[in-house]
């Protein structure tokens, strides 16, 4: 059975879709898609909304200021630029938030 996906937020590369069979929570973004639980990508969101830029903040070889965000993959890394971390974290509130009225929505079905 194919899945329902219901898009939550889209910006620019940036896209939070849930699949409403499984339960999974999907971020595309520069051609990769992380998969999430509800409650693994509510654990996403709480952590990556509290991070300041400025404390994690590196400079790439090339002199650009990112941040680089590791995943459960040690050999695979998330890149962020300043506008690039302040569109995530938007994007992701505005997941966050449609996740919710649906939720709400549901339970008063």
């Amino acid at each position: 059975m194919m899945c329902k996906t219901l898009l939550l937020s889209q910006k620019e590369n940036i896209i939070i879709a849930q699949c409403c069979n499984c339960s999974v929570m999907n971020i595309w973004r520069d051609g990769v898609v992380m998969n999430f639980s509800f409650q693994q990508f509510d654990a996403f969101y709480l952590s990556t909304r509290k991070l300041n830029f400025d404390d994690y903040l590196e400079i790439r070889p090339d002199g650009q200021e990112v941040v680089v965000l590791s995943t459960p993959f040690p050999d695979i890394s998330l890149v962020f630029t300043r506008q690039d971390w302040q569109l995530f974290v938007e994007v992701m509130e505005e997941a966050t938030f449609m996740k919710r009225v649906y939720e709400l929505l549901n339970q008063e079905s």
